[in-house]
């Protein structure tokens, strides 16, 4: 395998880890470490990108599992996130207060 190869290999690995550390983030609810997992993955990504489009051959093989992998990471941010919006909504809402009973007059001018 060639330099470049070799290079396109390793940054595929890299990925491959970082998309497996969001996961474990993700897993976790841990804020900080998915939002160092994604910035690892889209640097991971970036540099890959630049080495394939100088040449080098793609890893084949290990973009189909970084692939397969996002698409996991991806089911479960957009699950979180449906999670945290149901929390949301029932946190605006509120506890159910009852209402109280309506104040009417009767033809007296009194409470009825």
């Amino acid at each position: 395998m060639s330099e470049a190869g070799d290079q396109a290999g390793d940054l595929a690995q890299t990925l491959v880890a970082a998309i497996r550390s969001e996961l474990a983030a993700l897993d976790a609810e841990d804020a900080d470490a998915i939002l160092a997992a994604s910035d690892a993955k889209a640097l991971a990504l970036a540099d890959l990108s630049a080495v394939i489009a100088g040449g080098a051959a793609p890893p084949r093989q290990m973009l189909e599992e970084a692939r397969d992998l996002n698409t996991q990471a991806i089911l479960k941010s957009r699950a979180k996130l449906i999670s945290v919006e149901k929390r949301l909504v029932a946190l605006r809402l509120g506890p159910a207060i009852p209402r109280p009973e309506p104040v009417t007059y009767g033809r007296n001018g009194r409470w009825a």
